[in-house]
């Protein structure tokens, strides 16, 4: 299966290539930074044939155009005695690194066949590839079984569908696509230099990155920054990853130049914070494009006023299209209100929290939604002002750190620069990449303080993730101005040192801090045992229920995790989601336990609930001695079959009776 899974998938990074070899042999753009490229077309064709509805008809044009457009050009490379097309798509080293990274992870992958092991992967983003594989729809169109609109942006879903287009649904070709995206991204940063002794250690270090910042010192846990499917990562690396194209493209056609317009739009489209990403992304493409143009670029008022044009363009590009997936999601919001679903339920609108925080930052009077909360905005800005110099975010250790490194390449690339013109370039990218920090600061401050509901600032939930979206994503900025400054160095030696002293020693800090049986390449597949044998046993469940019966999942103990890993396996059956993660009991023999996901209910209000829901199935995953006191008499067997391992029951009148006893289907 998993064999049969592998070539689904090749065949579709044969499509990737082909459509990679296009963008090489008719837009001009270089092979390292083709990838990237062809990855945001492919986003973008699939994100509009999923709004008209049409998402298989997008991706087999995307696969037909792909494989049939490399077989075409190598016919006619051939009828006019040119080079074979490929040897183009593979001519600079790091586009060569990319491809053989591609092909080498998709058959480790195949082997290990990695799993989603966090809560986000099932609440939303894992779910979210999956819906869109079933029912060859985006998933904002499709029956969630979840009891909140699935909102967050698709850029990752639709590269996932891609790469599922052909093949079953796996957890892996998901987690495949997103590392994908990163592999680009990081290709682009070596795309910047011409020469492999520069492109080639810078690329390391580009590689390196994910790592740098997901893993805090050395640790006795995974690191899943390859490893994962969730938004935050790849989010920070096209980042950095539209910066790097563009600065690879500068001098390159029109066409080429132009295909930085899908790039940003890619990096735009991962999370809901990425719309800040994608606009510091822009910014500093549109500075670049209008104060340095490329040597022999025309000049005069006439090109000037192009260049402005671009560069509004760029900038313009996220906004329009954070305006148009917002309004899908308003007419979705609107449709669900109106059939009793689930209406917009935000507390303050991302503009209206923007301009009350600036007026909270200049001193002015704000609305009383804000002016409640003006004491703890100020408390969340000394608590992020303290953990910029005190938490651990990278093996780097703090964001302070961080900055120091970026501050060392830009340094770098300063002493390496060419000439007093190519070291302005430095300067002006360093202090605008910094200024958008600041700016990037902000908006979290913001969303720290009006729009996060699950943080406090003596804890800053998901500090490390959200900032290292920036930290990732400014890296491979440094790297990639640093690659143009070793490329054109006064001396050759010079430059080479400088990318060589670059990768060996994130390369060092790297394999001192990390420990190498928790990294990518020393993960076992006993990582996975636990989320598989919950998937065994959901699997087991779904062989005896038809489509159109309800089921309700009873797991004691879980915190949400496992309902939501039970709601993915099980699609398209319908989990009813009921307390969602709860564990329940009668509270007259349980006590009023202080957990939050103890759902009190006696004998007769469960067993009324689970008639309101017109519960057919009820999947005992797991029972404790306060379930088996509170509901036995429920079971025609007393719950003998759930208290030996995990069991199916029958809903019925006079009972709930045993169906299936799933212990041995789940190898447990």
């Amino acid at each position: 299966m998993a064999w049969a899974s592998l070539s689904g998938l090749l065949l579709m990074l044969l499509a990737l290539l082909g459509l990679s070899t296009l963008l090489v042999r008719h837009t001009g753009v270089g092979p390292a930074a083709a990838p990237l490229g062809a990855l945001s077309l492919v986003a973008l064709v699939l994100l509009a044939g999923g709004l008209l509805n049409l998402l298989p008809l997008a991706g087999l044009i995307l696969l037909l155009g792909g494989v049939g457009g490399l077989f075409a050009e190598g016919v006619l490379a051939r009828r006019q005695g040119r080079p074979d097309p490929m040897t183009a798509a593979l001519a600079h080293p790091a586009a060569r690194v990319f491809w053989a990274l591609a092909v080498v992870l998709a058959v480790y992958f195949a082997r290990l066949q990695p799993d989603f092991l966090n809560f986000d992967e099932y609440s939303f983003w894992g779910t979210a590839a999956k819906l869109m594989v079933q029912n060859n729809q985006l998933y904002t169109l499709c029956d969630a079984g979840l009891p909140w609109q699935m909102t967050e942006l698709p850029a990752l879903p639709l590269l996932s569908y891609f790469f599922q287009f052909y093949g079953d649904f796996a957890p892996w070709r998901a987690i495949y696509a997103a590392d994908i995206a990163m592999l680009a991204a990081a290709a682009a940063v070596g795309s910047c230099a011409r020469k492999a002794r520069v492109a080639l250690p810078l690329l390391l270090g580009a590689l390196l990155v994910p790592g740098l910042l997901s893993v805090a010192g050395h640790t006795a846990l995974l690191s899943t920054a390859w490893l994962e499917f969730l938004g935050d990562m790849p989010a920070g690396m096209l980042f950095g990853g539209a910066v790097a194209f563009w600065l690879s493209v500068r001098r390159a056609p029109l066409p080429a130049r132009g295909l930085v317009l899908p790039v940003v739009l890619l990096a735009a489209n991962v999370k809901s914070n990425t719309l800040v990403l994608a606009l510091a992304a822009a910014g500093l493409i549109a500075l670049d494009c209008l104060f340095f143009p490329a040597p022999g670029a025309p000049k005069g008022p006439a090109a000037l006023l192009r260049r402005a044009g671009f560069a509004l363009v760029c900038l313009a590009a996220p906004l329009a299209q954070y305006m148009a997936w917002s309004s899908h999601i308003a007419v979705l919001v609107q449709r669900n209100a109106a059939s009793g679903g689930m209406g917009d339920t935000a507390g303050a609108s991302l503009p209206a929290v923007a301009l009350n925080g600036i007026k909270m930052l200049l001193g002015l009077p704000v609305t009383d939604y804000f002016e409640a909360r003006r004491t703890l905005f100020w408390d969340y800005g000394a608590a992020l002002q303290s953990a910029y110099c005190t938490r651990n975010v990278s093996m780097l250790g703090t964001g302070l750190m961080v900055t120091v490194l970026v501050g060392v390449l830009f340094g770098l690339a300063l002493l390496l620069g060419a000439n007093t013109r190519a070291r302005v370039h430095v300067l002006v990218l360093g202090a605008a990449s910094g200024l958008c920090f600041l700016g990037y600061t902000l908006m979290l401050w913001l969303s720290y303080a009006f729009l996060l509901k699950d943080s406090a600032p003596d804890d800053l939930a998901s500090y490390a993730r959200y900032f290292g979206s920036y930290y990732s994503g400014w890296l491979l900025i440094a790297l990639a101005v640093l690659a143009l400054c070793c490329d054109a160095a006064p001396k050759a030696l010079w430059g080479r040192a400088g990318a060589l002293v670059t990768g060996a020693g994130l390369a060092l800090v790297f394999g001192v801090q990390a420990e190498p049986q928790f990294t990518l390449l020393g993960v076992q597949a006993g990582e996975y045992a636990s989320v598989r044998a919950e998937r065994a046993v959901a699997q087991a469940a779904a062989a005896s229920i038809q489509p159109g019966e309800r089921v309700f999942l009873i797991r004691q103990g879980d915190e949400g995790f496992y309902w939501f890993l039970y709601n993915q396996t099980l699609r398209p059956l319908d989990l009813v989601y009921g307390e969602g993660g709860a564990t329940y009991g009668d509270p007259a023999l349980t006590g009023e336990e202080p957990d939050a996901y103890f759902a009190p209910y006696t004998a007769a209000e469960f067993s009324a609930m689970l008639e309101a829901e017109d519960v057919t199935w009820l999947l005992v995953a797991k029972a404790d001695e306060g379930f088996v006191e509170s509901y036995h008499t429920l079971f025609t067997d007393d719950l003998a079959a759930a208290e030996s391992g995990p069991a199916l029951y029958k809903v019925t009148p006079e009972g709930f009776v045993p169906a299936v006893t799933l212990q041995k289907e789940a190898g447990a």
